[in-house]
């Protein structure tokens, strides 16, 4: 479910992410022995889940995130302003969505909202992905995952699911390791560093998001895989593109 082996063998493959995946691994010893015994409640969620976050996160964490965390008593609160879609400090985001992870929404919840957030809760997309296609020449249907509960949720593959263009994505692809990426569905080479990632951007509103391929690695795990995919983002960075929403550590 939160892909531990996925994360493991990233964690070896991807040194540059070795320290975030290993902060990861240790979230996910969180969640698996999380249990709310009924319907998790924020309140639950804020007395049972978040200081167990806390201490991994100081156990396993970089330290600056360590330190960061250690002293801090927020509970409910903090929560449900995350659930709100309240802007919070990258300390406060990362420890709500870490808690949050093992909390599904309330049916409804992102009832009328547009069509790139979350159907559930009304979250923006983390990441998107493309299951395999029967057709070698149709790219697969394409998937949204939230970046505010563990829903997911099929969206156009044509359509940017943060301000709703059509038809004015740019698509920015891994040719070869150390190169930077190219425009356009390039084919990966053998040496590929990322050969399952891509990075899909809206020309109107400068926004990106990272884009998983499973018909390229069908064992990538969507949310674990565009932890490891740092490079890419600073990438985009220097084109002067914007993530929708950065990920659970913060890029």
């Amino acid at each position: 479910m939160y892909g531990r082996e996925r994360a493991s063998e990233l964690r070896e493959r991807y040194p540059h992410a070795r320290e975030v995946l290993g902060l990861y691994l240790a979230l996910v010893e969180v969640w698996e022995a999380a249990d709310p015994g009924g319907e998790a409640s924020l309140t639950w969620a804020a007395a049972e889940v978040l200081p167990r976050v806390m201490a991994a996160t100081v156990a396993s964490g970089p330290r600056p995130l360590a330190e960061a965390v250690a002293d801090r008593t927020d509970g409910v609160e903090l929560l449900a302003a995350w659930m709100a879609g309240e802007d919070l400090t990258p300390v406060e985001r990362f420890l709500a969505r870490a808690t949050m992870r093992v909390v599904p929404p309330s049916k409804g919840e992102g009832s009328g909202r547009a069509a790139g957030r979350c159907p559930q809760c009304g979250g923006p997309p983390q990441v998107s992905y493309r299951a395999a296609s029967d057709d070698p020449l149709v790219s697969g249907r394409r998937a949204l995952a939230c970046a505010r509960c563990p829903n997911e949720w099929n969206f156009s593959a044509t359509t940017c699911p943060n301000c709703g263009e059509t038809g004015k994505r740019t698509v920015h692809a891994e040719t070869g390791h150390n190169a930077k990426p190219a425009i356009g569905r390039h084919e990966a080479t053998p040496e590929a560093l990322f050969p399952q990632l891509r990075a899909e951007s809206c020309e109107t509103c400068q926004r990106y998001l990272i884009d998983v391929d499973l018909a390229r690695d069908p064992e990538a795990v969507p949310r674990v895989d565009e932890l490891a995919a740092v490079p890419l983002d600073l990438h985009m960075a220097e084109q002067g593109y914007t993530k929708i929403t950065p990920n659970l550590m913060g890029f």
